[in-house]
């Protein structure tokens, strides 16, 4: 599968009170743990003949794009951040050329395996279905994957929703992956880091499960390019 893995670096972080995507977390800032975990990623889902699949990495930090490119990623600028998520999407869609499939990250999961998104990939391409998202119990999360039939309607984009508007206009075509708690939990405030500094982390700090507390239907959440804003 010709397969582009886009990461997404380009939120305010306006509830962590300063730019969280370059906050010191265990030993290096936060967006390297899921840009180095990706990398690993694709180096495992490298073809026969050592192909990997296209990397992108789109910010308007100018130091998470110089990162980038020393990496090997192709760095692509955001000067429309503020339009949220869906511009950063579109960007690393546009970027990527054509491609088979589109698989979309945010910055602020530390804890989401290489293993698991290898899986996820090739559950997607077995699955036969347009659209791939993992969930947490009954709640959508982060990465989410489109096949690049869908790549119009992508680019085409508009207001902050992100590709949220694709899955629901085309839910049967949905294809959902179970993985485990720790993998979908996301720092957006400061006390998100709390539990972390000793190791701990309940079941009530990850994510999806924070956003089950308030009795949302998983409907109406967000991921990364289903609908999440970049915090």
């Amino acid at each position: 599968m010709n397969l582009a893995m886009i990461y997404m670096a380009s939120g305010f972080a306006s509830r962590f009170g300063e730019n969280k995507l370059l906050f010191p977390f265990r030993g290096k800032p936060l967006y390297c743990h899921g840009l180095e975990h990706l990398q690993e990623a694709a180096g495992l889902l490298a073809d026969g003949e050592g192909k990997r699949p296209f990397l992108a990495v789109v910010s308007q930090y100018r130091e998470i794009l110089d990162a980038a490119g020393e990496q090997g990623f192709c760095a692509v600028p955001n000067h429309e951040s503020r339009e949220g998520i869906t511009a950063s999407l579109k960007l690393g869609t546009r970027a990527a050329g054509e491609r088979d499939a589109y698989l979309y990250f945010v910055a602020d999961q530390p804890f989401m395996r290489a293993e698991t998104i290898c899986a996820f990939v090739r559950g997607f391409a077995e699955s036969g279905k347009g659209i791939g998202c993992v969930t947490c119990g009954k709640v959508r999360g982060n990465p989410v994957i489109f096949s690049g039939k869908y790549r119009e309607n992508l680019l085409a984009l508009r207001g902050d929703r992100g590709g949220r508007q694709i899955m629901e206009a085309f839910p049967e075509d949905i294809w959902f992956m179970e993985t485990e708690t720790r993998e979908l939990f996301d720092i957006d405030r400061r006390e998100d880091l709390e539990p972390l500094a000793d190791g701990r982390m309940g079941d009530t700090n990850c994510m999806a499960c924070r956003d089950a507390a308030k009795i949302e239907p998983a409907e109406r959440r967000g991921g990364c390019a289903y609908g999440k804003a970049e915090k």
